[in-house]
């Protein structure tokens, strides 16, 4: 791009003398083979004709392949005086004047040239060059490249400025060009992961970075987007490494290091495994301060440890450097909602949907605003999972009261339990058909319209009660007799596909053998509400407990609730039993996390959510064995 014009006999004045054309076309073949004594006989042509623009344009292009941009200024101007319609004479004194720090003057030469010739490529690739904002200089290297065959380093500009419009397809096309041009480019297949990590296709983006290494193995970039790539498909040991060899490629590089803190701390499983991750995060800030990806995980960092005021800062400070993270946004809510500022914390929580981790609402589907509805059909759908859905669809007979005609959209499993909510008038299936309604609203959404605060959440319970068909089921079944009957869930859904899930379950989730010391409180009846894999550790309980298990007779969570409502107490981990308990107005005690939800808010072993919860906090990261004694004690108090 904005290379010298080429030395080019264009349409000055006619030589009319034999031996001046002669002198010419020696004087031009030399030129171009790089002869210095072209200049000679260029100027020995301009003393028989000193008015020939030709001659007086290619000794100003002879002085500024020689570093005498001064001098070219000079000789290109006296051929403008000859012939001020020559466009490749303006691309030229346009280039005099860059080289002589005068871009202003330099770009008003190309845009001349382009008046005079709109089709002169060199023009057009050195006023791309050196744009101003109003010059759309993506536009300008596309219309370069269509006047002639693209370089590969040309192609690859098209295609930076294409991904950087966000023209994914369009970006993909020109870079597997430039590749097709030249194999060997490196940028190309690195960007073309960019690309592909953007459209969500990892297993790509990975196989592109892995040909930009085989190509160049030193590329601590492609090292560092290869990590983040392999960590999208669940590989976190693969993460580790590559970031690894980036540090060691380039140490002052910030990305890696932030890349590693996140890393660390979704791997994280004590507190030292935090504390390395924030290290992790404040090395990457020392090169840059500004890292909006280290800010955001070291945010990330300070929330789960509890230390909100901090958390609250670094999101902040990752919004100043940039304005429209999304992430950062979703995070600040999740800080401001566990301190229990619920109204600052709705707004932010909107960010979700911009961090491509839910799926998109259909967008003909008008959304609700909290305007007044006068009988109108609105939807109220699930979002997350059967924990959330469970939470919010207490404000179904809130937006009823509203005046609107209530449709809920939930799980399968939850359809048959939901459908006998006060102000319902119907529940689809998530995945059935169902028609369209005049408005609709996430569930998760509520509480932001409704202007829910901490003293004013709609605590009122039950809002869930179980079908009749279900109790009437679950009536029949036996359950142990004499003794206090309690139900027990030790385990979340682990989803080892989906790795962000997966980290957050093992956090939450304990083994059955982790419960052995309830085994030594007298007259418990244990019941088992273990659903998935986990449940398979029945097979070996901790000695001394008898656990009976009625799960094989469970189709869904009508069935789990109607056999809640027969027994004394529920004790669980954070996972959507523990909130169809609490709905059901039935004693629920949690297990909590050291980086609990945010629902939990902080240092409270009691919700306003659900008023029969009993929170049991880990002390310390990791820390179930300090949590377990103490549900043990408060077990022995009940039951004496």
């Amino acid at each position: 791009m904005g290379q010298l014009a080429k030395p080019e006999v264009g349409k000055g004045p006619a030589a009319t003398l034999p031996d001046v054309r002669s002198m010419l076309a020696s004087a031009v073949a030399r030129h171009k083979a790089g002869d210095a004594a072209a200049g000679t006989l260029y100027r020995a042509i301009l003393s028989a004709e000193p008015s020939h623009g030709d001659v007086l344009h290619l000794l100003g292009v002879t002085a500024l392949q020689a570093g005498a941009a001064e001098a070219a200024s000079r000789w290109l101007r006296r051929a403008l005086v000859v012939d001020r319609a020559q466009a490749y004479y303006r691309n030229s004194l346009g280039e005099a004047f860059r080289a002589l720090g005068r871009p202003d003057k330099a770009r008003e030469q190309y845009r001349l040239a382009l008046t005079l010739n709109p089709a002169y490529p060199e023009s057009l690739a050195n006023l791309h060059r050196q744009p101003l904002p109003g010059d759309n200089a993506p536009a300008l290297l596309e219309r370069f490249c269509r006047l002639r065959p693209a370089t590969a380093s040309e192609l690859l500009a098209v295609a930076d400025s294409r991904l950087l419009a966000g023209r994914l397809a369009d970006a993909r096309a020109a870079y597997r060009a430039a590749v097709a041009l030249e194999p060997a480019t490196v940028q190309a297949y690195v960007n073309l992961g960019a690309t592909a990590s953007r459209e969500k296709n990892h297993a790509q983006a990975a196989a592109a970075y892995r040909r930009a290494l085989r190509l160049s193995p030193d590329h601590p970039g492609a090292w560092n987007n290869l990590a983040s790539a392999v960590w999208e498909l669940n590989d976190g040991q693969g993460a580790v490494r590559f970031c690894r060899r980036s540090v060691a490629l380039k140490p002052d590089h910030p990305d890696p290091y932030a890349n590693l803190g996140y890393v660390q701390r979704s791997q994280a499983r004590n507190g030292d495994d935090f504390a390395e991750a924030a290290t992790l995060c404040r090395r990457a800030l020392r090169v840059n301060p500004s890292h909006v990806s280290a800010l955001n995980n070291l945010g990330i960092v300070n929330l789960d440890l509890g230390q909100l005021d901090e958390a609250e800062r670094l999101f902040n400070r990752t919004l100043a450097a940039e304005p429209k993270h999304p992430d950062a946004r979703f995070n600040l809510s999740l800080a401001l909602l566990k301190a229990g500022r619920l109204k600052e914390g709705w707004d932010h929580y909107e960010a979700r949907w911009e961090t491509g981790q839910l799926p998109t609402v259909n967008g003909q589907l008008r959304a609700w605003q909290g305007e007044p509805l006068n009988g109108a059909t609105i939807l109220l759908h699930a979002e997350q999972g059967h924990g959330d859905t469970l939470h919010f669809v207490r404000y179904a007979p809130l937006v009823a009261a509203q005046g609107g005609r209530v449709v809920l959209a939930v799980q399968p499993s939850l359809k048959r339990l939901v459908a006998g909510m006060p102000g319902v008038a119907a529940v689809h299936a998530l995945t059935d058909p169902f028609p369209k309604p005049e408005f609709h609203c996430p569930l998760m959404s509520l509480p932001r319209l409704l202007g829910t605060e901490l003293g004013t959440i709609p605590g009122a319970i039950p809002y869930l009660y179980p079908p009749a068909e279900a109790i009437g089921k679950w009536l029949g079944q036996p359950l142990p007799g004499a003794g206090l009957r309690v139900g027990l869930v030790w385990s979340g859904d682990p989803r080892p596909g989906l790795l962000r899930a997966n980290l957050t379950d093992r956090r939450r989730s304990m083994s059955l053998h982790d419960l052995a010391p309830l085994a030594e409180v007298p007259d418990l009846r244990f019941v088992n509400l273990q659903m998935g894999g986990p449940a398979a550790q029945l097979t070996e309980p901790p000695a001394g407990m008898d656990i009976h298990d009625p799960m094989g007779a469970i189709t869904d969570f009508a069935d789990t609730a109607a056999l809640v409502m027969r027994l004394d107490l529920v004790i669980t981990v954070d996972t959507s039993v523990a909130h169809l308990v609490g709905a059901l107005g039935k004693p629920v005690w949690v297990m909590s996390r050291y980086d609990g939800c945010w629902r939990w808010l902080q240092d409270r072993d009691d919700t306003p959510w659900y008023p029969t919860m009993r929170l049991f906090r880990q002390t310390a990261p990791g820390d179930w064995t300090t949590v377990i004694r103490r549900v043990a004690d408060a077990l022995r108090q009940l039951a004496a």
